[in-house]
């Protein structure tokens, strides 16, 4: 007689391979955040994305749940301690989508300070001429990068900055040392001496609206700030003041608070603002490799090793 197959519910999507080897371990339950509680109370696998929030009291109706999986890197729609105490084992994917956000990040960079214009088709010779004549942009390797939160993402865009020629100046609450010419400072010196400011740390409270108006008042005047690690990080509200009033000369926000963005949201309308609708990962590589969270849901179940189980959130 055949051993039962543990259930693993399946709230958010996933690709093919990934749901196929769910399939081959595991009885798979298809759910989305609305209707979890259907199946929550069978399940001894959960896998998420960004949606289903996993709190004490979706816990409190998933008496025999062993793993949660976030296939992705944040983990502020999980709560890690109320998992560890229910003996709940934690797993996500943090090297998934590095690569990808670093990619996006220095695109922007670029995107802010040589703004090109295309030929999308036939123009006259004084058209070609007349637009040539425009001028705009900076020479990156002029610049000053203040990176908050050298993690994984962080240290490989000063990485690359520093490739480009840029200074690099970083902040975190870790003590880290770079293999690359960066100077670590705190947040107020990064914020006056920085032409980009770069966020890539974890929502967590310590970092949940850190850069509001009194933060933005420290910015050197002129400056930009790129957002593609969580929404709440910035005071949307905040931003806008200050690139209206020229404080800052542009800012690139790929993440929002709220997701979707209401019609109200303040970032809209503003001409010195790119947003983007939070694809800064949307690689296919990326995401692939979000999905691979299945393979250690499967290890946890079968009771061997995760290789990446999930650090608890900084305060």
């Amino acid at each position: 007689m055949s051993q039962k197959k543990p259930i693993v519910v399946v709230s958010e999507p996933l690709d093919d391979a990934a749901l196929e080897y769910l399939a081959a371990h595991a009885e798979v339950r298809r759910a989305d955040p609305d209707n979890i509680n259907e199946h929550i109370a069978q399940a001894d696998g959960l896998v998420v994305r960004t949606y289903t929030q996993v709190n004490r009291d979706l816990l409190g109706r998933a008496p025999n749940l062993k793993v949660v999986g976030r296939a992705g890197v944040a983990l502020e729609n999980i709560d890690v301690s109320a998992c560890r105490q229910r003996g709940v084992e934690v797993v996500n994917t943090p090297e998934a989508n590095t690569l990808a956000v670093v990619d996006y990040t220095i695109r922007m960079i670029i995107e802010m300070n040589r703004r090109f214009w295309e030929m999308t088709g036939p123009v006259t010779p004084e058209e070609f001429l007349a637009t040539r004549k425009n001028k705009f942009g900076r020479f990156i390797s002029s610049l000053t990068l203040g990176i908050i939160g050298a993690g994984r993402i962080g240290s490989r865009v000063g990485r690359a900055a520093v490739g480009l020629g840029m200074r690099v100046l970083y902040n975190d609450i870790r003590d880290i040392a770079l293999d690359y010419r960066a100077e670590a400072v705190d947040k107020p010196t990064l914020y006056a001496r920085s032409d980009i400011v770069t966020v890539h740390v974890p929502l967590t409270a310590r970092t949940r609206n850190f850069i509001d108006a009194e933060a933005l008042r420290q910015f050197k005047s002129g400056s930009q700030l790129i957002n593609a690690a969580r929404g709440a990080c910035v005071v949307a509200s905040d931003l806008a003041d200050a690139l209206r009033a020229g404080h800052l000369s542009g800012a690139v926000i790929d993440c929002h608070e709220p997701e979707p963005t209401p019609a109200n949201y303040p970032l809209f309308g503003l001409e010195n603002v790119i947003l983007t609708p939070h694809i800064a990962a949307r690689v296919p590589a990326a995401l692939a490799a979000m999905c691979g969270v299945v393979h250690d849901v499967v290890a946890v179940l079968e009771g061997r090793e995760p290789r990446f189980p999930a650090e608890d959130a900084e305060d």
